[in-house]
This record gives structure tokens, sequence and C-alpha cells, in this order.
């Protein structure tokens, strides 16, 4: 049985981990991300989804991208991205009527529950989905973005190889983009 003290000491340790904990946790809920399909597929193709959680720590996705993402049974990376416990669904309450002619559902859906939440970010690629989701005054980043804040961040050290890799994997990117974004990156 322990002491007094000890009993102390050790009410405080778990109070100290439950506050780290929530910390932990709030952190995470700050930092709403909600992801379309692309940059999830871009990264489960080439095998670096835990670079992906390395740099988003949790990601939100619509259903729509559930069901795209993990449609397709045995394309490569799909049975990661359904293990991955920092992947969470969510269902999306209202969808703005004026965008679904635009954009595909996976899109449709991404864009709104990022604005049903108020995300701090929306990972998009599509050309047109940004450009909707800009007008609507949403914060995106993209793929390649997203390898840019890790090459930042010390994760990894060029941007090229893993553009390089998803190109292969059949993630397309114009010519004119990869060397324009690779020589603002320096490289």
């Amino acid at each position: 049985m322990p002491s007094t003290h000890e009993g102390f000491l050790l009410l405080t340790f778990r109070s100290k981990m439950q506050r780290q904990k929530y910390r932990q946790h709030k952190e995470i809920l700050n930092r709403m991300i909600v992801s379309n399909s692309t940059p999830l597929i871009a990264f489960a193709r080439i095998g670096e989804l835990a670079l992906l959680q390395k740099i988003v720590e949790h990601v939100l996705i619509p259903e729509a991208v559930w069901w795209e993402v993990t449609g397709a049974g045995n394309r490569l990376g799909v049975e990661e991205i359904r293990n991955a416990s920092w992947v969470e669904v969510r269902t999306v309450r209202t969808i703005p009527p004026e965008i679904i002619p635009l954009l595909d559902m996976g899109e449709t859906e991404a864009i709104a529950l990022a604005e049903e939440i108020t995300a701090s970010e929306l990972l998009l690629d599509e050309r047109a989905a940004r450009a909707i989701a800009t007008a609507r005054g949403l914060n995106i980043i993209g793929t390649a973005g997203l390898l840019a804040r890790a090459k930042q961040q010390g994760l990894i050290t060029l941007v090229r190889p893993f553009l390089e890799r998803m190109q292969i994997r059949g993630i397309r990117y114009s010519r004119q983009f990869v060397e324009g974004f690779l020589k603002e990156l320096g490289e």
C-alpha cells in the first residue's frame, strides 16, 4: 500500500498525464485538417503514409473521399489507409448546392466538411476544386505543398524524389508545374 506521499505523487503524475493528453487532443482539434482523396492516394501509392501522418498528425475525410480512396480493394496503399487510425471519416451535414455540378463528390464533400468544421487546412490538388475552395475562403495546400512542408520540418531532404515516385505511380503533375515548384525550393 503506498504511503500518503507516494499516493500524492501518483495522483500528481496521473493528473499531469491527463493534462498532457488533453493538450495534445486540443492541439489536434485546433489543427483540423480535411483531405480530398488525391493527397492520401499519392502518399499511399509510394508507401509514404507514415510521412503524411508525420506532416499532418490527424486528418478528417468525408465519406465520399473514404469510398474513393478505399473502394478499389487491391489498389496500392488501400489497406494501409483503411487501417490508419489517424484518418477519421466524418459525415457531411450540408453540401452547398452551387458546387455540386462543378466538382466530383469527393471534392464537393471535402470542401463542405472543411467549411462545416472551420478546418485549418484543406488538402486538395485538383485545379478547379482549389479555385472554388480558395474563392470560398478556405486555406488549401496540395500534395506538393505537403512535401515542401516536410522538407521545411526536416522530415525529408529533397522533394524531387517523392514527386517523381508519385508520377511513376500515376499521380499526374505537369512537367512545367514540377520544374517551377522545385526551382522555388532550390532543387
